[in-house]
C-alpha cells in the first residue's frame, strides 16, 4: 500500500513540476520523463496497456503521433523526420498516463497553482533581466523578443491567457475548476500577467487577452445586472487599448504592419514583416497540400519542401528565417496530408463538443484558445507547444470525462 502511494504521489508532484517548468521552456522534459518512469515502474502494465487499447478517446489523441510515424515511411528526411517524432513524444506519452491514472480534480487546481507559480517567477526573471540591461548598458529589453528569452512570445502569451482564464473563473465562482483565491491576490494577478502579455507583445497573445476579458466581463454584467459598471469598464479597456497601441512604439508598430497587411493590395514578395510573411507562406503550404493532398510530402520533408518553395518564388524574408507554414493546421496538412488533417480536427473538435455539452468552462477556453493560436503558429513543431497542448489536454480530458461513459463531463 506504501508503494502504491508513494507512485500516486509521484503522478501529481511531477505534474506539478511540468506545470511549474512550462514558462521556462528548461527542466521540463525531465520532469516529463520523471512521470513516464513513475508510471513504468508502477507496474500493472498489462492492466494499463488494456484499459489504454480500449479507450477509443487515447486512439484519437494518440493517432496524432501514429500517422506521423506513418509520414516516415516516404520521408527523404529521416534525420528531420525522427526528430520531429521527438519533438512531438508528448502527444503520444500523456494520454496514456491520465488515461490510467487521472489526476483528481483539486490536484489539477493545485497543478494550476504551481503554473501560476512558474509564470509569476519567470515574469520576475524577465523583468528584472531587462531592467538589468536598462539601467547597466541604457538598452531597452522591455519589449517582444527582446523581452521573451525564455520562449518564444506567443506560447508564453498562450500561457497566460490560459492562467488568466483559470483565475477568472475563481473570480465568478463558476465551475470547481477554478481558481481559489482571495479577490486582492487575483486582481494582482489579472493586472500583472496582462502587463507581461502587453509587455510580450504577441499579436494574436493581445488579441485572446482582450477577447476573453469581454466574453467573462459580458457574462458577468448580464449575470448581476450592473450595466453601468459594465460599459465603464468597456471604455477604460477601449481606452487603454488604445493609449498603449499609439504610445508604446513596438506594439504601435506591430499593429500599423498587421493592418497594413490585411488592407494592401498586394504584398512584396521579399517582406520581413510578420503578418505580410505568414500570408505568403500560406499560399506557398496551400500549393503544396494541393500536390500532395492525401499523403502529404512526408514526416520530415514539410520543412525543407517549403524552403525550397521560398527559395524559388524569391521570398527572401521566409528563406532567410527558415518558416514552417505558421498554421499548425496547414503544417500537419503538409506534412501528412488530408488523413492527418482529419485527425488533428478530430482532437480539437469532439473533445469541444463533449466539453461545451458539459459546461466544462475551463476545458472549454483551453480548446479555444489552443485552436485560435494554432492559425497564426505550427505549435506543435516545438516542445513548448507540444508539451502545453499534450500534458494539459490529456490532463483535462481524462479526469473530468468518465471511463464508463466518454460522453459524459463529470466536472
Amino acid at each position: 500500500m506504501l508503494n502504491k502511494n508513494i507512485h500516486t504521489g509521484a503522478y501529481y508532484y511531477f505534474s506539478m513540476c511540468i506545470a511549474f517548468c512550462l514558462p521556462f521552456g528548461r527542466l521540463t522534459p525531465v520532469f516529463i520523463g520523471l512521470l513516464v518512469l513513475n508510471w513504468l515502474l508502477e507496474g500493472d502494465l498489462k492492466n494499463k496497456f488494456r484499459l489504454i487499447l480500449r479507450n477509443k478517446w487515447c486512439w484519437l489523441f494518440t493517432s496524432l503521433y501514429f500517422i506521423h510515424i506513418a509520414g516516415m515511411a516516404f520521408t527523404h528526411y529521416i534525420d528531420l523526420g525522427l526528430f520531429d517524432l521527438e519533438v512531438k513524444l508528448s502527444i503520444l506519452v500523456f494520454p496514456w498516463i491520465f488515461a490510467t491514472r487521472p489526476l483528481a480534480t483539486e490536484q489539477i487546481n493545485k497543478v494550476f497553482n504551481a503554473f501560476v507559480a512558474g509564470g509569476v517567477v519567470s515574469s520576475l526573471f524577465l523583468l528584472g533581466r531587462a531592467a538589468y540591461f536598462f539601467f547597466s548598458a541604457g538598452e531597452n529589453r522591455f519589449f517582444y523578443e527582446a523581452f521573451s528569452v525564455l520562449a518564444h512570445t506567443s506560447y508564453i502569451s498562450m500561457y497566460f491567457n490560459f492562467l488568466m482564464a483559470w483565475i477568472i473563473l475563481g473570480l465568478l465562482k463558476k465551475g470547481t475548476l477554478r481558481a481559489s483565491y482571495s479577490v486582492a491576490l487575483s486582481w494582482g494577478l489579472l493586472v500583472f500577467f496582462s502587463i507581461i502579455i502587453i509587455l510580450l507583445s504577441s499579436k494574436m497573445g493581445m488579441i485572446l487577452m482582450v477577447l476573453m476579458f469581454l466574453c467573462f466581463g459580458s457574462y458577468y454584467v448580464l449575470r448581476s445586472g450592473r450595466y453601468i459598471a459594465g460599459a465603464v469598464a468597456v471604455i477604460c479597456l477601449a481606452g487603454g487599448l488604445f493609449f498603449v497601441a499609439k504610445n508604446v512604439p513596438v506594439i504601435h508598430s506591430r499593429v500599423q504592419y498587421a493592418i497594413a497587411a490585411f488592407t494592401k493590395p498586394k504584398i512584396d514578395i521579399t517582406s520581413n514583416e510578420s503578418s505580410e510573411v505568414r500570408m505568403l507562406v500560406w499560399g506557398v503550404a496551400n500549393q503544396l497540400i494541393k500536390e500532395n493532398f492525401f499523403t502529404g510530402v512526408g514526416t520530415g520533408d514539410a520543412k525543407p519542401m517549403l524552403l525550397r518553395a521560398y527559395a524559388s518564388k524569391g521570398m527572401k524574408g521566409a528563406f532567410e528565417h527558415r518558416l514552417n507554414a505558421h498554421n499548425e493546421f496547414y503544417q500537419v496538412f503538409v506534412a501528412v496530408g488530408l488523413f492527418g488533417f482529419l485527425i488533428l480536427l478530430g482532437c480539437l473538435i469532439f473533445p469541444l463538443i463533449l466539453a461545451f455539452r458539459g459546461s466544462c468552462i475551463m476545458y472549454l477556453v483551453f480548446l479555444l484558445l489552443v485552436i485560435l493560436n494554432f492559425i497564426p503558429e505550427s505549435m506543435l513543431e516545438t516542445q513548448a507547444g507540444v508539451m502545453f497542448y499534450a500534458f494539459i489536454n490529456a490532463m483535462l480530458f481524462f479526469s473530468i470525462v468518465r471511463k464508463e461513459d466518454p460522453a459524459i463531463i463529470t466536472v
